[in-house]
């Protein structure tokens, strides 16, 4: 009997998506029963073993199917907006489930074969990536295009990447921000303000 950890099941979980394979709870219960009561012996629900995967449960019942085409086009898009593509970033928190797709054998087989596919050098989104000031910048302008919160912490989690090259860059997260010209009161639109004790 195989003892399955935590990690091996998200694992799993994942490979079946990148597959294009449904992972509904009646579907994985059928195929395989092993992975389902593993997952409901370290997790408790289908549910909560899903969410470990990084896997929103309405994707579970819309599988998508991976291509090469979409795989590529993904990777552009995350591109596009400035997301880190280091493949360490990609598979624990930019998207897993693209990761588990593009490294299957019928698609790329690995990460910097997918990466090098979509039209990108490698050695630019690996994880030490040489930040200067201008892509500092280009990355902070597209976080803030797409609407993510500018707070260090939500920047940190968002891409502790290009949070960690904006301080070391510009001495401050907000010396970052106005240096891209967008400045703290951009920051802190929305909270609420303390009222003054009497």
């Amino acid at each position: 009997m195989t003892r399955w950890t935590k990690d091996e099941i998200a694992m799993e979980i994942l490979n079946l998506y990148g597959s294009g394979e449904p992972i509904t709870q009646a579907s994985v219960a059928r195929r395989q029963p092993a992975l389902l009561r593993a997952a409901y012996r370290h997790f408790g629900s289908w549910r909560t073993a899903l969410t470990f995967a990084g896997i929103p449960c309405d994707e579970a019942r819309a599988t998508r199917a991976w291509t090469r085409e979409k795989i590529i086009a993904r990777i552009r898009e995350l591109r596009d907006h400035g997301a880190d593509l280091s493949w360490r970033s990609v598979r624990t928190r930019t998207d897993p489930l693209l990761a588990a797709a593009a490294v299957r054998a019928a698609h790329f087989g690995s990460w910097r074969a997918a990466i090098e596919a979509a039209g990108l050098a490698y050695d630019d989104v690996c994880r030490r990536r040489a930040w200067d000031e201008e892509s500092v910048l280009a990355g902070l302008r597209a976080l803030a295009a797409r609407g993510g919160a500018l707070s260090s912490g939500a920047a940190r989690a968002a891409s502790s990447a290009l949070h960690a090259a904006a301080v070391r860059r510009f001495g401050s997260w907000e010396r970052a921000l106005e240096a891209a010209g967008l400045g703290a009161a951009r920051i802190r639109r929305g909270r609420p303000r303390r009222e003054a004790p009497d």
